[in-house]
């Protein structure tokens, strides 16, 4: 085998190496665009980062949004939003069929923990202006809006533990490709024992609406 062969299979092996470390981060909820390139440039280099990298993540909400006062009801709904339509689908059912019977209706969006580390990360930017568009959307029916960061699935459950939320509202899919990804999101929701979630569908437009 020639030395130009071995050479490509070992820089193919290194871009391989990171390119994983970097899938693997963005399944811990490291998702920033930067992390594959790393992976590109470092190679096995960034496995060696990554470890520690996702030890070190800041828990909790990264923002809060007061809304609307406290429901008359006892129930605590958390609501996953993404601003897409389907999101959006899913906070109106909330609100409609739950705001009467709710103490707290809780809008939440997960961003990936690298938004963390700045209050000016374009993601946490984006965040807020969809939770600005729910508060809108709901007229006060929402009591609050949270950011928080981590793998969707794991950090909406994660929170729901710790603020004691009685039912998760997710929709079954959300932006482009993450038709797949929000619909596994909910997939893996729904697998937990822990607390009970509300899938709901995309919303279809019947032939005499559309007329």
């Amino acid at each position: 085998m020639s030395n130009l062969a071995l050479a490509l299979i070992a820089l193919g092996t290194w871009i391989a190496i990171g390119l994983a470390t970097a899938w693997w981060m963005a399944r811990k909820g490291f998702r920033h665009w930067g992390w594959p390139l790393m992976g590109i440039v470092f190679g096995p280099i960034l496995t060696l980062a990554a470890g520690e990298r996702t030890r070190l993540h800041r828990l909790g909400p990264l923002a809060r949004t007061e809304v609307g006062p406290p429901g008359p009801g006892g129930l605590r709904v958390l609501v996953g939003v993404d601003g897409s339509p389907q999101s959006l689908a899913a906070l109106d059912q909330a609100a409609d069929l739950l705001g009467p019977y709710a103490q707290a209706l809780v809008a939440v969006e997960v961003v990936g923990y690298d938004a963390a580390d700045s209050e000016t990360d374009p993601s946490i930017t984006t965040a807020k202006n969809h939770l600005r568009a729910v508060t809108e959307r709901t007229a006060g029916r929402v009591t609050h809006c949270d950011i928080i960061s981590g793998p969707p699935a794991q950090a909406l459950m994660a929170y729901a533990k710790e603020q004691d939320i009685d039912l998760i509202v997710v929709g079954t899919h959300g932006r482009g490709l993450s038709r797949r990804l929000l619909g596994n999101v909910a997939q893996q929701l729904v697998r937990q024992q822990s607390v009970p979630v509300l899938v709901i569908g995309e919303q279809r437009t019947s032939p005499d609406e559309a007329v």
